[in-house]
């Protein structure tokens, strides 16, 4: 009953009461929440210090990097009392030629790093159809390899940071700037087609 976020609390709640982290002992939890901080249940794992780095992962959707860009302002606000740092940003779905640079640029003008670029393949969505992760379904494919590089560089001795959110102005300028960068570059293939 309720929204997402008071689920995430309630999760979060019987995983302590159950003393599950002290029984299992697990070398690495995983806290998968929704992209964007809409109440506070989401921010749970990031405030509460139940989780030492958080990675966001964005597409170079302007939606996605305004739910990063939120999720950075979270961040930057329980870091300082105990929360968890940004370890950094994982880059995924990337299939448009602009996508690297845009998430890039993003990284730059937030003070933070991108940890690893994940590209769009038909070995993710024939995964899912045989309810398996890529890993599994297609062990040795380049796909596969991205994740397995990817996982190293997440277990590893990343540095973490406080990132630095970019406020609502800024981030429309910033989104309104790539825009017209696209528009004219699709324009000037469109000249040289014609």
């Amino acid at each position: 009953m309720g929204c997402a976020g008071r689920g995430i609390s309630a999760a979060v709640d019987l995983l302590e009461e159950l003393r599950v982290f002290e029984t299992f002992a697990p070398d690495y939890v995983l806290y998968d929440v929704l992209g964007d901080v809409v109440c506070g249940g989401f921010a749970v794992p990031i405030r509460d210090g139940i989780a030492d780095r958080a990675f966001v992962v964005t597409s170079s959707d302007f939606m996605a990097i305004f739910a990063a860009n939120n999720l950075f302002k979270a961040i930057d606000k329980y870091a300082p009392s105990g929360g968890a740092r940004l370890g950094g940003i994982i880059a995924n779905s990337l299939q448009l030629d602009h996508a690297r640079g845009l998430i890039d640029d993003f990284a730059h003008r937030t003070g933070t790093e991108v940890v690893g670029y994940v590209p769009r393949s038909v070995d993710v969505a024939q995964a899912e159809l045989y309810g398996q992760t890529v890993i599994e379904a297609a062990p040795y494919s380049d796909q596969a390899e991205i994740y397995r590089k990817l996982a190293r560089r997440v277990t590893g001795d990343l540095e973490t940071r406080l990132p630095k959110p970019l406020n609502g102005p800024d981030l429309k300028d910033w989104a309104r700037d790539w825009g017209d960068r696209i528009f004219g570059a699709e324009r000037a293939a469109a000249a040289r087609s014609a």
